[in-house]
């Protein structure tokens, strides 16, 4: 397939845009990003009160998962992280800098009362609004549509920055354009697009076997990665199997658990970024692929788990490490045989396993949930590569694989809709 060069530029920008390193859960770190920032415009900077308004998926996604580097989770923890300790430059990687001499002023500044969080009273599925006082004035910075996406920055009530507000249910020009292509598209420009407009990918790979290798080697959350690694249930696995659901998990569980190592993300989520890398460089390191090939697997990986989710909301009751591990099954079949065909009956065997896993909060659990999803990707990839394909008359699954895909897009915007009140009602009341 010829692809137009504009076509090819937008598909290069949206790998770049949708594929940035974080350090630590992204919504939560969208709150210390807000309160770094607004820590920027105070002079005093002895704070007197912080009030975090943050939209309902930010709070689900807040409650559990670990701020890096403090060994304690939640929306006042982070608050909290990034006013003593964030960088208002670094982006998602605010807190990266946090050094343990920043730790008791951390905890003094959570544990004194002065800091609160609420869900606001919005559509959005993705807004942050962080206002901290100190003993002379009033920062509030307001994020949405994005999580370093800051539209609105008051002191004092007087406009200091402002840019127009994402409507509640908008998405980027990237994520439009995304929506107008095609899985085969995708296919054809991960494999013909010139390798060095695909180089920058290769830092999902160091970023994330890192956090791999850190979860394997410390102990986090779950302790899953080990757990996995030398279970007697394992003896006798398949090696590739076991390696990709123990390497991927393992790297989920120290991101979740509060490694301070970054991962690299995809459509805005570490996990996602995970579970679209880590069976990528295990199945590259099983197959001997050149770097070539490990470049464009982890470019068909990621771009094709960019194209699933533009067709999903940026936050939702739906499980989107599921998605980025059917973009892994179509990045591990370019590595094992290199057939469309076989690619697109991944994706379809996936549809029909266990696509409708939801989202529960970010946290440990988080892990067993890229462990679940990276094992449907290998046991629905394994099906496929022996020709078998759940047909088109079943389920989610359609004669068209963007039919199918679309498909999804659907069931998690109005068919998980009203599922996430009731989620973060239940772990809010437990």
């Amino acid at each position: 397939m010829c692809l137009k060069k504009e076509t090819r530029t937008n598909l290069v920008q949206a790998l770049k845009e949708g594929v940035v390193p974080a350090t630590g859960c992204t919504e939560p770190i969208a709150v210390a990003f807000g309160a770094a920032n607004c820590m920027a415009y105070l002079e005093n900077k002895d704070i007197q009160k912080i009030e975090i308004n943050v939209s309902l998926g930010v709070m689900k996604n807040a409650m559990a998962v670990i701020v890096p580097g403090t060994g304690k989770p939640g929306l006042l923890v982070a608050a909290a992280t990034g006013a003593i300790a964030g960088d208002p430059t670094a982006g998602l990687n605010v807190i990266a800098g946090l050094i343990k001499d920043d730790l008791p002023k951390i905890n003094d500044l959570v544990d004194s009362g002065k800091v609160s969080a609420k869900i606001a009273p919005v559509d959005d599925k993705l807004y942050v609004e962080v206002s901290i006082a100190d003993k002379n004035d009033t920062v509030t910075v307001s994020i949405a549509g994005g999580h370093t996406n800051i539209f609105l920055i008051k002191k004092n009530d007087k406009v200091i920055f402002s840019k127009e507000r994402p409507e509640p249910q908008s998405i980027s020009a990237s994520q439009e354009f995304l929506k107008t292509v095609n899985l085969q598209e995708v296919w054809d420009f991960c494999q013909t697009e010139p390798l060095k407009n695909l180089q920058f990918i290769k830092q999902a790979a160091k970023l994330n076997m890192d956090l791999a290798h850190d979860g394997l080697t410390n102990d986090y959350g779950l302790k899953l990665g080990k757990s996995m690694r030398n279970s007697p249930l394992q003896n006798g696995a398949d090696d590739l199997s076991n390696k990709i659901i123990s390497y991927s998990s393992a790297a989920s569980d120290a991101r979740m658990g509060g490694s301070q190592l970054p991962a690299m993300t995809n459509s805005g989520s570490g996990n996602q970024g995970i579970a679209a890398t880590v069976p990528i460089c295990v199945t590259a390191d099983y197959t001997k692929a050149s770097e070539e090939e490990l470049i464009r697997a982890l470019a068909l990986s990621h771009l094709t788990a960019l194209y699933i989710h533009s067709f999903l909301p940026l936050l939702s009751a739906y499980c989107a490490v599921d998605s980025a591990s059917m973009g892994a099954g179509v990045g591990c079949v370019y590595l094992l045989k290199n057939d469309y065909n076989v690619a697109v009956s991944t994706i379809n065997n996936m549809m029909g396993d266990a696509v409708g896993m939801v989202c529960d909060g970010a946290g440990c659990s988080c892990a067993m949930k890229v462990a679940s999803s990276v094992s449907s990707m290998y046991r629905s990839m394994n099906l496929a590569l022996q020709g078998v394909s759940i047909p088109a008359n079943n389920g989610l699954v359609s004669d068209d694989i963007d039919k199918t895909i679309r498909g999804l897009g659907t069931f998690a915007t109005k068919g998980l809709k009203e599922t996430n009140p009731i989620i973060l009602d239940i772990m809010m009341n437990k």
